[in-house]
């Protein structure tokens, strides 16, 4: 029986939107948001990645602002340690407008990365301190109490293949 009623969440969704300068970073023909956080109404970050021209994925992301979307970017620090080409952000988390947090991997033996947002810029990714001897490292989910003090969880291979969970904290 049909009464007329929208379902429950569509009737206000506005239409989907491409972020800005994907287009220009996308030349490779894939690019996805893996993670998205939003403190309030307008007020997110979202992070993925893109492939380039020569095929590589890289990490992106990008923030809006009282409802605007800035121009997305690669995220700072990646491109350097991301010798096969699989970078990614795989996680998002905001404690409040322009301050985040963002997890991911990039490929040098897929190590785990970490990078912060502040007052709406968004700083250079570090490798997450102690997993530099083991391959296959990855950022899974991150969580922000307030700005600056965040956690991460994720996980690894260690020296027997054996995969292991790790949680590392901010501040």
């Amino acid at each position: 029986m049909d009464d007329g009623r929208s379902p429950v969440g569509t009737a206000s969704l506005a239409t989907a939107a491409q972020i800005p300068g994907t287009a220009a970073l996308n030349r490779g023909g894939k690019a996805q948001v893996s993670s998205l956080s939003c403190v309030s109404a307008g007020n997110c970050s979202a992070g993925g990645f893109y492939v380039d021209r020569s095929g590589k994925q890289q990490a992106l992301v990008a923030s809006q602002v009282n409802g605007k979307w800035s121009t997305a970017i690669e995220v700072p620090g990646t491109a350097v340690n991301n010798l096969l080409g699989s970078a990614q952000i795989s996680s998002v988390s905001c404690a409040s407008a322009g301050n985040c947090s963002a997890g991911g991997s990039y490929s040098r033996g897929q190590k785990a990365f970490v990078v912060s947002q502040v007052s709406g810029k968004w700083g250079t990714a570090i490798q997450v301190p102690g997993l530099s001897n083991y391959p296959d490292a990855a950022i899974n989910t991150v969580s922000c109490a307030s700005a600056g003090k965040c956690s991460a969880g994720g996980s690894y291979y260690d020296i027997n293949t054996a995969g292991q969970a790790f949680v590392v904290s901010q501040g």
